[in-house]
């Protein structure tokens, strides 16, 4: 987990185990803006999202065929994220991995 002050990024596994994991956390019991990224390092495949309700979205990746493959989720959270902000970090970061080139969208 890498965090300061103001932001922390968590990884969590990508799977219906992950809800156990929000009740303690507060950004996703209390609907708070954030940022997360579902990933797989093994196929090189990566989802940039951002949302207010993370059990839902995060139901609603699980359900999705062609997401629920994927293997973790890292949540991207600070006390200063509002919903323009993290609209924000989500279009830098999908532009940030397009660019790299490792992941294929």
């Amino acid at each position: 987990m890498m965090s300061n002050s103001n932001l922390a990024v968590k990884r969590y596994d990508f799977n219906t185990n992950l809800f156990e994991e929000f009740n303690n956390l507060h950004y996703a019991k209390d609907l708070w803006p954030l940022v997360y990224i579902l990933s797989d390092g093994k196929t090189k495949e990566a989802y940039v999202g951002e949302t207010t309700d993370a059990y839902a979205r995060m139901s609603s990746h699980l359900k999705n065929s062609s997401k629920n493959k994927l293997t973790a989720v890292h949540l991207i959270t600070s006390e200063r994220f509002n919903k323009s902000a993290t609209l924000d970090i989500e279009s830098n970061l999908i532009k940030y991995i397009s660019g790299d080139g490792q992941y294929p969208y």
